[in-house]
């Protein structure tokens, strides 16, 4: 799953605990939440699962950087959410039985 998903949303992702922790620790924010912008999404495999390439909106010549789809807050309602929720039923289960 390789696709762009920088489309304008009333909802953009924000980042979870951990992440803006990290963000704040690096410099690369200060002390508001920043909008951020999905510009990648890809499937590393394994633990790592999915993981998303993002920006943090309003930056110019900002780096991008790579998180685990799951550090992401997405507002149900919006598009990436949407389609995380439909692969998740499609995927088959596991564990015990």
């Amino acid at each position: 799953m390789s696709t762009i998903f920088a489309t304008p949303c009333r909802s953009p992702p924000a980042p979870g605990p951990a992440l803006l922790a990290f963000l704040r620790a690096r410099g690369a924010i200060g002390r508001s939440a920043p909008r951020l912008i999905v510009v990648d999404i890809f499937d590393a495999g394994g633990p790592q699962g999915l993981m998303c390439r993002f920006e943090i909106a309003g930056e110019t010549d900002a780096p991008s950087f790579v998180a685990q789809l799951t550090q992401l807050a997405l507002d149900r309602r919006h598009p990436l959410a949407q389609r995380l929720a439909e692969r998740r039923r499609r995927a088959p289960r596991t564990g015990a039985a």
